[in-house]
């Protein structure tokens, strides 16, 4: 499955870069679109297009960390729907629901999920392989900016974590977080005082909140009813580690029937087994090089009974065991869309 983004996500990369002076015209012919598509509310883009992007603006305005740059000039329209709906709830714990339930509507490019410790709650984001270190800045810098923008509070972070080295020099995002900024951890996120996320968000509005969760409700229906793959992928992620959903499970999921939902994926090529290996090994690899969850965790999220069939199925898709993968991370070659 093609990892990718909504139209408002590149838009909204578009036009930042535009303010920051380069030509839009060129913009849109790097990534070989136009403004019609890049307005059409069905249009999707790869994260290749969107790292393509930030590549080329990185380049042309000599801004190593421009993802970071871009998450700090955040706006509501960063996250289509789902930033009106989280502007409009009542809390930052309000916000993280939120974000959950609506994450398909955000594209597939990771997915957020957090754990509380002794008051502290620790956000944590598991992007998909693809994504570079300017694209995972951007979106925990962007929900930062969020936070201080929309609460009136003077809280800060505990401390802001990237598993890749620093790009840029280490006091200006000190500056921005207001906080302990780490590079080469073992986690891509936030830790933040639990009580900070009961801070009251400043645009909540209860009646604005019910319609365009109705609107979004009624998106993740429509994505339901054409099976797209997308929510599909959301929901075998949220279950597995309950076990693994069959067929007529999802199919009811859906709303639809197992057999409708049978040739939905085989016009996509693949099948639910095919499919939910794929997932599987895509998450294995962002845990492994993304965290430092212990293997018997891992092995537990991904659906499996036991820690040694996952280690069997690892070295099945790798060649290698995930212990050997996780101190010597490599270039994996995907034989699926």
């Amino acid at each position: 499955m093609i990892c990718s983004l909504p139209h408002y996500s590149v838009r909204a990369l578009v036009n930042y870069l535009v303010n920051c002076g380069l030509d839009r015209k060129l913009l849109l012919t790097h990534i070989a679109t136009d403004e019609q598509a890049l307005s059409n509310a069905q249009q999707s883009y790869p994260q290749s297009d969107y790292e393509a992007l930030l590549s080329y603006g990185a380049n042309q305005l000599n801004i190593p960390n421009i993802g970071f740059m871009h998450g700090k000039a955040f706006e509501l329209s960063f996250w289509g729907i789902l930033g009106h709906i989280v502007a409009a709830a009542p809390t930052l714990w309000d916000a993280l629901g939120y974000q959950k339930r609506y994450q398909c509507l955000l594209g597939n490019s990771g997915q957020a999920y957090h754990e509380i410790e002794d008051e502290v709650v620790t956000i944590r984001w598991l992007s998909d392989a693809q994504c570079s270190a300017n694209s995972i800045e951007q979106v925990i810098t962007a929900w930062v900016a969020f936070a201080f923008s929309y609460t009136l509070s003077n809280d800060k972070p505990i401390s802001v974590h990237f598993t890749h080295s620093a790009v840029s020099g280490l006091e200006q995002y000190q500056e921005f977080f207001g906080c302990e900024v780490l590079f080469n951890t073992e986690f891509n996120g936030i830790k933040v005082k639990q009580s900070s996320l009961t801070l009251p968000l400043t645009a909540f509005n209860e009646e604005v909140l019910t319609v365009l969760c109705n609107y979004a409700e009624q998106k993740l229906s429509q994505k339901k009813s054409t099976g797209s793959l997308d929510i599909i992928r959301q929901y075998i992620i949220e279950t597995l580690p309950e076990g693994i959903a069959e067929l007529n499970e999802v199919a009811q999921f859906l709303g639809i029937s197992s057999r409708q939902l049978q040739r939905k994926f085989q016009q996509q090529n693949t099948s639910l087994t095919a499919f939910l290996e794929h997932i599987r090994q895509d998450l294995a690899v962002s845990y492994l090089t993304q965290t430092n969850h212990k293997l018997l965790y891992i092995s537990s999220v991904l659906g499996y009974s036991e820690q040694s069939a996952f280690q069997r199925a690892f070295k099945r898709w790798f060649n290698c065991t995930p212990q050997e993968y996780r101190l010597n991370p490599k270039a994996i070659t995907r034989d699926y869309q």
